[in-house]
């Protein structure tokens, strides 16, 4: 493996001092003078029609300033997609959950705000509602939009191979069914943007958003407003987890109430708003069938999915077809099919959430895979890597595989957790679980979808200014991606001046999402930096009068081969290009791939064209509590395939963080509804793990060399938390023979599901 001087190497976060010191500044931290504060009225019944709105009284307390209703916004339908819209910024004429957007206020502070919410009376003729995914496509149901035939938003088909013809060969066949709740994205950061506009609509937005020059796009076709008049900036953000790559209505909210004031606008949610108005992760039925060999081989499996759309589609299709994708490709295996629902109900709206479908089909499918383990009385470490893939296969839907390190995160799991001695030394109540993972490293979809574009340029000074459109979420982006300049250009990466996420000032990039900034951001960073550094050179040969091949680059100085005394700093480079030669050096870089093969399907997404696959193995140990039920988490191991790690302990961050999200979803972290109300919308109620709760967590970095990533770099983000739910509930069965098909695992569903046990034996 190639060595380097910057990337590989372990560097603090280029933001931890601000943020260490609470001297960064988010979105909610920025006052104007004039700024006035919004509102958002939102509809407390689960699916009505609006008969009237009457705002009179608010429009007469005194502080506030308008009062938008859907009379006043745009009628446009958005989504991600236009093929999926549908989505109103205001409830024109029904509400299909409780939190819809119905009216919106500005006034000049909060509490008048607030009041003037109350005094807005809505006229409703309340309809039936359906919570239930299963029942809602049942007939008679009622029709949450207009002229969808049972609730269901999209159809998934896809079969490779005859499951018939497997199924008809399998020594074993097993089937069964699995549950995954709602989760909230639960960042510390609610959503909150700020916005000016003028009489001849110049936008100007402060906005923590994943995804700032999709965001422009989406404001522009939903308010009517040209592009080229939006411009977006990016303050800190809070973490995202995917909560905040949508447009959202109180962003387009925010500009209509500045734009009819003439004044600031700040729209701030509150953490109830946060949990009643934002996208949840869709709660998910997998219904499994697999066939299998007796010596272990995976002949044929099959998969019938219900998701939860929730009353809106944002994500919702895109989130169904990545299910079937990681349900397809992550072994071997010649006979698949898939089937699955996207259903509308009147509940909160799923959406794009850490792992983006991954996780609710790698609980399903690990947790089975583990059966058939049990049922082969087989390790269920060899059942996988029996069948794991390997670098250069070609999947049965398709989907080409370049660099794979699933087999070697399995045997290096397996080594570091003590797996063959502690099994072989059980103790009582204690078990250990695995479960592996497949997910893409490089983001999106088809041609044309996964951009991302970056500018280097080195200033008179000799200086050097990086100008990228990636977003940092909390990640460590912005540390790698100058971690990957600086390796190009010689330079301590903290002495790169960095601008990103500002529609005006930056290439395009598609977003921060999908484990694609790695990748994506960093190929346009690194052909940026290539290229300013063969204009540097070019410059240097000139003005050296020496041959190109003869020079090199390091400590900030070009100087010729054997003769360190011949030398030029970039300073001295610099002022020459800019005032001697006129010709500043500027390089552009952007990458936008890959193209969509023949074979892909874009339904189902047969073929998909991913940059490159990340894998990775949990491995948990737990010790159950028979008298209580509860679950403590005593060693943690996961192993991930990420490429070459630019910067370890950043990945290392980003692999504690899922896997403690992971640890959240499996025992605890639950939205529970009641007549489509969220029953603990905040942090007290809604119960997430607390520093005394996460285990220590060993991270093994596998580090295939991607032939197309950056320096050999795939990505760790999305996948960081998908296989951690299954490794424990498998560790679970180990520890006390409870099987749990449907999360969370509390200590209350364990505790009565091994009194069950006591009864019936």
């Amino acid at each position: 493996m190639e060595t380097y001087s910057i990337v590989g190497k372990s560097i603090p976060h280029r933001d931890a001092i601000e943020k260490a010191k609470g001297t960064a500044v988010y979105t909610s931290d920025l006052q104007m003078n004039g700024m006035l504060h919004g509102k958002i009225l939102r509809s407390t019944v689960p699916h009505a029609k609006i008969r009237h709105i009457d705002v009179s009284r608010a429009e007469r307390l005194k502080g506030v300033k308008a009062v938008l209703t859907s009379k006043d916004v745009p009628l446009v339908r958005y989504s991600i997609s236009p093929t999926w819209a549908d989505k109103l910024i205001l409830a024109d004429k029904k509400v299909r959950y409780i939190g819809d957007e119905i009216a919106a206020v500005a006034a000049v502070d909060e509490q008048t705000a607030a009041e003037a919410l109350e005094l807005i009376r809505v006229e409703w003729e309340e309809l039936p509602a359906v919570y239930d995914p299963v029942d809602a496509m049942q007939a008679g149901a009622p029709l949450i939009h207009e002229g969808v035939d049972q609730n269901l938003s999209k159809l998934l088909e896809m079969e490779c191979g005859s499951v018939d013809d497997g199924f008809a060969e399998a020594d074993i066949v097993l089937e069964d069914t699995f549950e995954t709740q709602a989760q909230s994205h639960c960042s510390i950061e609610t959503h909150c943007c700020v916005a000016t506009c003028s009489p001849t609509d110049d936008v100007r937005m402060w906005v923590g958003s994943q995804a700032p020059h999709p965001l422009r796009q989406r404001l522009s076709g939903a308010l009517g407003i040209d592009a080229a008049k939006i411009h977006i900036s990016t303050p800190f953000i809070g973490g995202g987890f995917g909560s905040k790559i949508d447009l959202e209505p109180a962003q387009a909210l925010c500009v209509l109430l500045a734009k009819k004031t003439g004044k600031p606008v700040k729209i701030e949610h509150s953490r109830k708003e946060q949990f009643e108005a934002t996208r949840m992760r869709h709660p998910t039925i997998t219904k499994l069938k697999f066939g299998v060999s007796r010596d272990g081989i995976i002949l044929a499996k099959q998969a019938d999915v219900i998701m939860d759309n929730g009353a809106y589609n944002s994500h919702g299709p895109a989130v169904l077809a990545y299910h079937n994708v990681m349900f397809s490709t992550l072994y071997r295996v010649k006979h698949i099919k898939y089937t699955g629902r996207l259903v509308y109900t009147n509940k909160n709206w799923g959406g794009a959430c850490r792992g983006y479908g991954d996780p609710q089909t790698s609980f399903a499918q690990e947790v089975m895979m583990d059966m058939v383990a049990r049922e082969l009385e087989m390790d269920p470490v060899e059942l996988r890597l029996k069948n794991a893939n390997e670098p250069n296969e070609v999947t049965a839907n398709a989907v080409k595989i370049t660099s794979c390190g699933l087999k070697e995160t399995l045997i290096q799991a397996r080594e570091e957790s003590g797996w063959v001695e502690k099994r072989a030394q059980k103790k009582k109540n204690r078990g250990l679980g695995v479960a592996s993972m497949i997910y893409t490293g490089g983001g999106s979809i088809g041609s044309g979808f996964n951009y991302s574009g970056a500018t280097m340029q080195m200033n008179a000074d000799g200086t050097l200014h990086l100008l990228m459109g990636a977003v940092d979420i909390g990640q460590g982006s912005n540390t790698i991606l100058t971690q990957m300049a600086a390796e190009i250009m010689r330079t301590d990466p903290h002495t790169i001046r960095l601008t990103t996420s500002d529609t005006d000032t930056t290439f395009p990039c598609m977003g921060t999402f999908g484990s694609r900034v790695t990748y994506c951001a960093g190929r346009a960073v690194v052909e940026a930096a290539q290229g300013l550094k063969e204009q540097l050179l070019e410059q240097a040969a000139d003005m050296l009068e020496a041959n190109l091949k003869d020079l090199e680059v390091n400590d900030r100085k070009v100087f010729v081969k054997g003769s360190p005394e011949k030398a030029l700093s970039y300073a001295e480079i610099g002022a020459a290009s800019f005032y001697k030669k006129k010709k500043p050096l500027v390089a552009h870089g952007y990458y936008n791939g890959p193209d969509a093969p023949p074979e892909f399907d874009p339904v189902t997404y047969k073929g998909y064209p991913s940059p490159a696959l990340v894998f990775a193995t949990h491995l948990a140990e737990v010790e159950v509590d028979p008298a209580t039920g509860k679950v403590d988490v005593i060693n943690f191991v996961a192993a991930h395939d990420v490429g070459k790690a630019i910067n370890p302990m950043l990945v290392e961050g980003q692999v504690e963080g899922g896997a403690a999200q992971g640890i959240g979803w499996a025992l605890m972290e639950d939205l529970q509804f009641k007549d489509g109300e969220i029953l603990n919308p905040n942090f007290h109620d809604y119960k997430m793990l607390t520093m005394k709760d996460i285990p220590k967590v060993k991270t093994l970095l596998i580090e295939p060399i991607d032939p197309n990533g950056p320096f050999g770099a795939k990505g760790v983000g999305e996948c960081a938390m998908v296989p951690t739910a299954p490794a424990i509930v498998n560790a679970i069965y180990d520890a006390v023979g409870v099987r749990i098909k449907d999360i969370p695992a509390t200590c209350e569903k364990i505790f009565m599901r091994l009194r069950e046990q006591e009864g019936a034996s």
